[in-house]
């Protein structure tokens, strides 16, 4: 795992995954730090993602879904902040409290 470190906003840091996406997947796992010092999980998928589960199946249904154009920092920040200024207690996973 590594961190986006961010200098402004409610946002302190981005956990995600070293390499951003296995080819079979096309979706990351991340994990947001708040200031606050509340985590939430947040899961990012890309449109090839989708096409695949959908030629599998009828449907694909998952909450709080989060869509990228490709990964990188940038569209993961711009994610990850979309997901804070639309409610991301809703959208996310909140994660237990670390005991620091």
């Amino acid at each position: 795992m590594r961190s986006l470190d961010l200098k402004d906003g409610p946002i302190a840091s981005v956990l995600v995954a070293d390499e951003f996406a296995s080819t079979q997947s096309d979706s990351l796992d991340v994990v947001v730090r708040l200031r606050d010092g509340r985590r939430f999980g947040l899961t990012l998928f890309t449109l090839e993602h989708l096409r695949r589960q959908l030629d599998q199946a009828l449907s694909f249904v998952t909450p709080g879904m989060l869509l990228v154009k490709h990964f990188s920092d940038e569209a993961v920040l711009d994610a990850v902040r979309s997901a804070v200024s639309q409610d991301i207690e809703r959208l996310g996973v909140l994660q237990p409290l670390i005991n620091q």
